[in-house]
């Protein structure tokens, strides 16, 4: 039976206490989601309270894991409690520059403190996620960085050219270095629609198996984080029925799936920790 390693889920800061408990009793038994706390509207003692909080909740269920989006935060005193918290992963920027990284919407390359937050992270083995960054800052980490390289929720420049997708070039780092990608259900990073089709998320994949393979792609759906989801493939029963029926229709095969939906991400994440 297939199954998802949803490697970017927004649903912990989206969802009241009580829907979240039915959201995660109904789909994490099998599935193993990444619960990300976006932090860009908070500030710094908001962000850490969410952080913890969420934390807690994570702790307490099974196939949940923690990660953060948007390390704005971060200061000098507060950064051996974030690397206390250990998540999964952290994303240095959302799509604005901060104190660590510019974003991809801006310009802005990594800072003096944000070289001091990778290295931290790679001591504490906390993945860190090259989402929303811009190509300088991406490439910065690139230099710096001593692990592969790996970004959690994207789509792919070469099929829909928007700032928040990767390059060829990107994508071939990321590979060669042994990295991650995630690829995301945002219909305007798919296509630049406000709702693409399915058949337009099996082009992503198409585009990036036939250049690069499959064994270093995954899914991050970005589920709470977009209003812009793909038509019929908005929760993980459409993904594996719909996405999955259109991908068997053309040729993959159920290991293949399984690669791209599950084994990829969990191997990475958490099979090495």
């Amino acid at each position: 039976m297939l199954k998802i390693f949803d490697l970017h889920n927004d649903y912990i800061l989206k969802l009241s206490e009580n829907k979240r408990e039915k959201y995660i009793s109904k789909f994490a038994g099998l599935n193993n989601i990444v619960s990300a706390v976006w932090t860009s509207e908070f500030n710094t003692r908001e962000s850490l309270s969410r952080i913890e909080e969420s934390q807690e909740f994570v702790n307490s269920h099974k196939n949940l894991f923690l990660a953060i989006e948007d390390l704005h935060f971060l200061n000098a005193e507060n950064l051996d409690t974030f690397l206390q918290s250990k998540p999964l992963y952290a994303g240095l920027t959302w799509n604005t520059c901060n104190c660590l990284a510019g974003g991809a919407l801006e310009h802005g390359k990594l800072t003096s403190f944000g070289r001091k937050v990778v290295k931290s992270m790679e001591k504490y083995n906390i993945q860190v996620d090259t989402a929303h960054l811009n190509e300088d800052s991406f490439m910065d980490i690139s230099k710096i960085t001593t692990k592969p390289l790996f970004c959690s929720h994207t789509a792919f420049y070469g099929v829909n050219a928007n700032p928040r997708n990767l390059k060829d070039y990107q994508l071939k780092m990321i590979i060669d270095s042994g990295g991650l990608v995630g690829l995301c259900l945002v219909s305007d990073f798919i296509n630049g629609s406000k709702q693409c089709k399915v058949q337009d998320v099996v082009s992503q994949i198409e585009y990036f198996s036939c250049k690069f393979g499959i064994n270093n792609l995954a899914i991050g759906t970005d589920f709470f984080g977009t209003k812009n989801l793909p038509k019929s493939i908005t929760s993980y029963s459409e993904l594996l029925n719909n996405l999955g029926t259109a991908l068997t229709k053309i040729g993959y095969t159920e290991k293949s799936l399984n690669k791209i939906f599950f084994e990829n991400a969990y191997n990475f994440l958490v099979g090495k920790s």
